[in-house]
């Protein structure tokens, strides 16, 4: 019997493990665009460098900061060698209270990736919870 729990645990254990189980993991950006259903809604880590900056103006009446505007939100593409990611930043409620991404940055993105399930290409988004600056 005590062998039966723990085969039945460890079949358990092994089938709970999803790619946000694994959330320290570093994937590649083509594993999460290639099948984007997978990790739909889950923690992702990706590496790569910054392209294509663009930071998005402030906006007003924002639920997340009590009704006040939300600052420094920004936009960019994260590429790796396997491919690249939309990455999107949510901004802060006191202006320059982040540091921005610039151009050509590595860096390392904790973030939700997202696919708009009526986009019928199906191309994610990751939301970044977390930016690390990787060094050379």
């Amino acid at each position: 019997m005590p062998y039966f729990i723990l085969s039945l645990s460890l079949i358990l254990y092994g089938l709970s493990l999803s790619p946000s189980a694994l959330a320290d993991e570093i994937l590649p950006i083509a594993k999460i665009v290639k099948r984007p259903a997978d990790y739909q809604a889950k923690v992702v880590i990706v590496e790569g460098r910054a392209s294509d900056v663009t930071a998005l103006p402030p906006r007003f009446k924002a639920h997340r900061c009590a009704g006040g505007p939300v600052y420094d939100a920004q936009l960019f593409m994260l590429q790796d060698q396997s491919g690249s990611i939309q990455v999107g930043v949510a901004g802060t409620c006191k202006p320059n209270a982040m540091q921005p991404v610039v151009e050509d940055e590595r860096l390392r993105i904790r973030g939700v990736a997202v696919a708009d399930e009526n986009d019928p290409r199906g191309i994610p988004i990751i939301y970044a919870d977390a930016i690390d600056r990787v060094t050379p």
